[in-house]
């Protein structure tokens, strides 16, 4: 089961256990079990059960959406999973819920937005799950890479810092130090973004992506040298950063 399906599953389960007892009786285990499954046909048919039964409500009932969300987002029908995550935040805000498990119904949705290309709506998204669970950087990391995408550089670096100003020393942010000082020389600030490219591989030495972002800082600044130096370094830890990072820049428009 993936990474996001576990969260969500552990997050929609917590809120419902509190009214489980009062509800109807729930379909069979074994339906529940098919309809988390990474085999999307097979959770796509399990949970429309559940959804059909009419026997869940509230937080359980916005699970199986959920679920099915996912199913469809895996069979490439983005239009149906904005639909059955909308259906599920709808069921949370219903019955009450808040915080990190509506926030995270918000995060999906987003990235389904986005998938589409609709970045405003993505960003209303993120910007709804900040607002519910304020203290989750997921959503301001996902939120400015798309105003990056948009070529908003201002809001991608208050986002990022952001990102950083949970846990500034950690190697858990050393990429989204690398990310800023990119935005940084992007800017025409490349001596402010040096800092943060340093800082980044303090962090973490042998991010590729530090070290090619810290040789193009050292280009913008002349130090020709120190940039071919970093270079060599970050095409030997990772041959294919300079193309990886050529494509997020032209995302960005100018």
């Amino acid at each position: 089961m993936g990474l996001c399906r576990l969260i969500l599953v552990a997050l929609l389960e917590l809120g419902a256990a509190r009214t489980a007892a009062a509800q109807a009786p729930a379909p069979n285990p074994d339906l529940w079990k098919e309809c988390q499954s990474d085999q999307a046909d097979l959770a796509l048919k399990a949970c429309t059960q559940i959804v059909d039964a009419k026997a869940e409500s509230g937080a359980r009932l916005a699970n199986a959406h959920n679920m099915r969300a996912i199913a469809h987002q895996r069979m490439g029908q983005p239009d149906a999973a904005i639909a059955d995550f909308s259906q599920s935040i709808q069921l949370l805000r219903d019955a009450g819920k808040s915080g990190w498990e509506l926030a995270f119904i918000y995060f999906m949705r987003a990235n389904t937005y986005r998938g589409k290309g609709d970045l405003d709506q993505a960003i209303a998204d993120h910007s709804e799950s900040i607002r519910v669970a304020p203290g989750w950087d997921k959503s301001y990391n996902d939120r400015g890479a798309i105003y990056f995408q948009k070529g908003d550089f201002a809001h991608a670096l208050e986002d990022i810092s952001k990102v950083i100003s949970f846990r500034p020393n950690s190697p858990r942010v050393a990429d989204s130090y690398a990310i800023r000082a990119m935005l940084l020389r992007r800017m025409g600030e490349p001596a402010r973004g040096l800092a943060d490219a340093d800082r980044s591989i303090e962090l973490v030495p042998r991010s590729a992506l530090a070290l090619f972002v810290r040789a193009k800082i050292y280009e913008a600044l002349g130090r020709k040298e120190e940039a071919a130096a970093d270079l060599r370094t970050a095409l030997a830890i990772d041959p294919m950063i300079g193309d990886q990072i050529e494509a997020m820049e032209r995302a960005g428009k100018q």
